[in-house]
């Protein structure tokens, strides 16, 4: 039996599809839900079905991606005039990219070159990968068409990084004709070793067949196997126009064999190599990696670096390290150096502030750590911990209404945002919402976070509120979601109350379905093989990676296994959510190896950037859901205040 697209009763376009209906009464629940037995009509081919649930839902925000379906379901029966009509109906919705890019990419398939080039015409896509296949439905073409291919072919080869494999064909036909000439392989030779593409180089190399500009690739090559002959004459040999990008990869490769040797020798020979904003990406490649080993030269050789503070970065990486060695003196001083900018951070007038107090402990510090506490961040509480002064959220809130919101979700590319995400489509929801934020005025999109809390769409919300630089707007960056649920198991794993849910917050923003790069799921980021542990030890039923949607679930876990790392970690906040970020092995290592450094400096030295900044945030989000919730808030106990590096100086009292 053929389905019904094939047959002759059943076959229907999509102008019949978007008749227009009587607008129905169904509430928006109802509608939902007819919209999914829609697409179960279509996926069991039950035309009739299908026709009259689309035009019940005519005035249904998804409506149209019912159409799409549609149009994906008989694809290869179709043509370009239908892909048009849709096109043409709904130019602005990402759904209508997608057919588009889904219908030449199907013609390109099937090697309908000529429906593809006319089709190209009137839709065209910018990306590399349509171009190519434009190009490729060209050289099929007449004489004057393969023509024109050839002479696009050498601006898409021109570049610095490999192209698509749909570009193939067209550079197959362009290599035929004798090119690439020596002078185009040896310039985009160079071009992608500036960028680093060492494999791409590598092919370009043999296409290369000038003897001259044969031996500076060769020259090249002989410095990036023997790095440490950058110290010798083979540097020069190379073309003064191509010297920087030869000496600076040979540098940093060699600074990976010989450190200090490769610092050494860059420091005393860097003067005339290149321009200056090149030497100090040298520089700072050094620099960083001395600094974040905590290598015994790190401080002596940034110095010679980066004598004047220049580059931003290296100094922060110099404080760190002058941190780890409690070398208060190296500290103040580089904080001195920082940019205006940088100084009125309180994470540097903090250090600035101890290491002032190691070095002159008289000083009288309360109006600046008063002026630092006043800050909503960690550093901020740390200096109003210190300074026994109440925590400020310095929040701020708009005076919205639901009339406002209402409106604000009649505009259609919001309604479908706000349908594709009750429906759990997140990735078509997230276009659909730029998409409408796109089309809002300031006054809209000032609103748009708090229609998408309305939603429990918190992570958009969040979103916004650092997109329209509210920063002070506690209530859309900080919701709270699941309550009863953080705060039950919470108690039932001796965790602060505030403490699970200040771990969501920073892992997912309350997306209940978010799945990470390596796989981790749910509102508190679980890897599968740790839920599935958790789940056994704490004898929790658990069968399926999927039930990490499932906020209960991924809470009952997250907050079982967070009370893990906490008892395994003396009931210290900031070696747990260390521990739940970076593993718990890394923790014991890093414990292993600076443990016995004050808590702060512990926490500011956390070799990876992204823990770091991580255990900052959970730590102080607990004070703000504490404040929010009107509980007794607190960033660390007595004990961790004890271990900060104001009490290892002479003078303690703030």
């Amino acid at each position: 039996m053929k389905p019904f697209w094939q047959t002759t009763t059943g076959v229907f376009t999509l102008t019949s599809l978007l008749i227009t209906a009587p607008l129905s009464h169904a509430s928006i629940e109802q509608q939902r839900k007819q919209f999914l037995q829609a697409e179960t009509y279509l996926k069991q081919n039950k035309s009739q079905s299908f026709k009259k649930a689309r035009k019940a839902l005519a005035d249904y925000p998804l409506a149209p991606y019912l159409d799409y379906q549609y149009e994906l379901k008989r694809l290869y029966k179709s043509n370009s005039a239908n892909i048009s009509v849709f096109i043409k109906k709904y130019p602005e919705l990402p759904i209508a990219d997608r057919l588009n890019r889904t219908w030449l990419n199907h013609l390109a398939r099937n090697s309908k070159w000529e429906t593809y080039r006319k089709h190209y015409r009137n839709h065209p896509i910018t990306s590399v990968h349509y171009q190519c296949q434009q190009q490729t439905a060209l050289l099929n073409g007449n004489s004057k068409q393969k023509e024109a291919a050839l002479y696009q072919a050498p601006k898409l080869w021109m570049v610095s990084n490999s192209q698509p494999t749909t570009c193939d064909t067209l550079f197959k036909a362009w290599m035929a004709t004798g090119r690439p000439t020596s002078n185009e392989a040896s310039q985009r030779f160079w071009m992608s070793v500036e960028q680093n593409e060492i494999k791409l180089a590598r092919y370009l190399t043999k296409k290369i067949k000038d003897k001259k500009q044969k031996q500076q690739a060769e020259l090249f090559w002989k410095l990036y196997n023997s790095p440490e002959l950058v110290n010798g004459s083979t540097l020069n040999k190379i073309d003064k126009a191509q010297r920087p990008i030869a000496a600076a990869i040979a540098y940093k490769r060699w600074y990976r064999k010989q450190p200090i040797t490769a610092t050494q020798t860059w420091i005393k020979k860097r003067d005339g190599l290149m321009p200056q904003v090149d030497q100090d990406k040298v520089s700072l490649y050094m620099g960083e990696r001395l600094n974040w080993t905590y290598h015994s030269q790190a401080i002596k050789l940034s110095k010679q670096l980066d004598p004047e503070y220049r580059i931003e970065e290296l100094t922060e990486r110099r404080i760190r390290n002058a941190l780890a060695k409690q070398d208060w003196k190296t500290v103040l001083e580089a904080t001195n150096h920082l940019n205006e900018e940088e100084k009125k951070d309180s994470k540097w007038q903090y250090w600035s502030l101890i290491a002032e107090r190691h070095l002159k402990p008289e000083t009288d510090q309360k109006e600046k750590i008063a002026e630092v506490a006043k800050d909503r961040s960690f550093y901020g509480f740390l200096a109003a911990e210190l300074n026994q002064s109440p925590f400020q959220l310095n929040a701020k809130s708009d005076a919205v209404t639901q009339e406002q919101l209402d409106e604000l979700a009649k505009l259609p590319a919001a309604a479908r945002a706000g349908e594709l995400f009750k429906l759990g489509r997140l990735t078509e929801a997230n276009r659909e919402w730029r998409l409408a934020l796109s089309q809002m005025d300031e006054q809209q999109k000032n609103l748009a976070g708090y229609l998408a809390n309305s939603w429990g769409w918190h992570l958009q919300a969040i979103i916004n509120a650092a997109k329209t630089e509210r920063w002070d707007h506690i209530d859309l960056r900080f919701p709270y979601p699941h309550a009863k649920l953080f705060k039950e198991h919470a108690l039932k794993n001796d965790l602060d109350l505030s403490f699970p849910v200040a771990i969501a917050r920073q892992e997912s923003a309350f997306l209940f379905n978010a799945t990470s790069r390596v796989g981790a799921r749910g509102l508190m980021q679980l890897m599968p093989q740790t839920a599935k542990l958790t789940a056994k030890k704490h004898e929790v039923p658990y069968k399926k990676n999927a039930e990490l949607d499932k906020p209960e679930i991924n809470i009952t876990l997250g907050s079982a296994y967070l009370g893990d790392m906490l008892k395994k970690f003396d009931n210290n906040p900031a070696y747990a959510a260390a521990a739940y970020n970076a593993g718990p092995h890394r923790v014991t290592k890093w414990l292993k190896q600076r443990g016995d450094l004050p808590l702060d400096i512990w926490i500011e030295t956390i070799p990876f950037k992204e823990t770091r900044k991580y255990v900052q945030s959970v730590l102080a989000f607990r004070v703000i859901y504490d404040r929010l919730e009107g509980r007794q808030a607190s960033l660390l106990n007595d004990k961790q205040i004890a271990m900060l590096a104001v009490n290892q100086s002479k003078k303690t009292a703030l």
